[in-house]
């Protein structure tokens, strides 16, 4: 059943909270521009309704929220978008194999010999191969290193499966990762790694697509500007005093620049499921109750 119809830029989740603290079962769906929240049982729309009115009026109170109910709600994301969730662990895998082998220090130089001289040569690239441009992406060089860019992942990542779906997602990570480390591989050369690279194509397709496409990712605007200025002012340090923050530049911009035109290609995703209105009890709103890293 159709419960509420917002506005995407409308932040759902004091509702959706307190709807997964009573195990209401329900989904938040973009469609046509729009958030829409589903109900699994139509026996809940009255309580639901009463919610909906206090939050209206800014009056939804969490202290009363179950706290049981917590790690279900963390189950019921993992199982949303088990695509975003499972790097996570891959990511750690490796961070923990990088304190017990070397091996992958054969990752970090690649196209040893061919750097500077034929970084401008497609073949250089070519020999280098797509498996060894893209899997730089998988190393973290600290735990801070590991930990923002899972933190970020697990924000930007889920949010562009639920919306946009595996295929698209996975598209992101690949080609923003190949692009952004070919990028910095021209701009400086072997000896980096990170997934920040696709952090920041992911950044710019959620972006890209919430203001050409009007869809409801519910991505804080602030975790935006706080990256988007991370990224300038570490561009700023290293400008005045090279090699000052580590960052492995080539790679972050690569990434951004690959999200951004990828998001304007990729179609948006429509939910034959439309429910009329006969069948839902349909309330709409707009407005809410007040080595280099990358």
């Amino acid at each position: 059943m159709l419960a509420l119809v917002a506005e995407p830029e409308v932040d759902l989740s004091p509702l959706t909270s307190r709807l997964w603290a009573n195990k209401i079962a329900h989904r938040v769906i973009p469609q046509e521009g729009k958030q829409c929240l589903y109900l699994a049982d139509s026996r809940d729309i009255e309580q639901v309704k009463n919610w909906l009115e206090e939050w209206q009026q800014g009056q939804l109170d969490d202290a009363d929220l179950i706290v049981e109910s917590q790690s279900g709600n963390w189950l019921l994301k993992i199982s949303e978008a088990p695509l975003a969730f499972l790097f996570i662990p891959l990511f750690l895998a490796v961070f923990a194999w990088m304190h017990i082998s070397t091996d992958w220090n054969a990752w970090v130089m690649l196209g040893q010999a061919l750097w500077p001289e034929h970084r401008l040569s497609l073949e250089a690239y070519a020999e280098i191969g797509l498996w060894d441009l893209w899997r730089p992406t998988l190393l973290h060089f600290s735990f801070l290193h590991i930990l923002m860019n899972m933190l970020w992942w697990w924000v930007l990542a889920r949010r562009i499966e639920v919306v946009d779906g595996k295929a698209a997602l996975l598209l992101v990570i690949l080609l923003c990762g190949l692009i952004g480390n070919a990028a910095q591989w021209w701009y400086a050369g072997p000896g980096f790694g990170g997934a920040s690279g696709v952090t920041l194509g992911m950044l710019a397709w959620v972006a890209t697509r919430e203001r050409r496409f009007k869809l409801g990712y519910q991505v804080p605007p602030v975790l935006l500007t706080v990256m988007v200025a991370w990224l300038l002012l570490t561009l700023l340090g290293d400008t005045v005093v090279p090699g000052l923050s580590g960052t492995a530049h080539g790679a972050h911009f690569g990434g951004l620049i690959c999200g951004l035109l990828f998001a304007q290609l990729w179609p948006v995703r429509r939910f034959v499921h439309a429910p009329s209105t006969e069948q839902s009890d349909l309330t709409k709103t707009g407005n809410q109750p007040d080595s280099r890293d990358n």
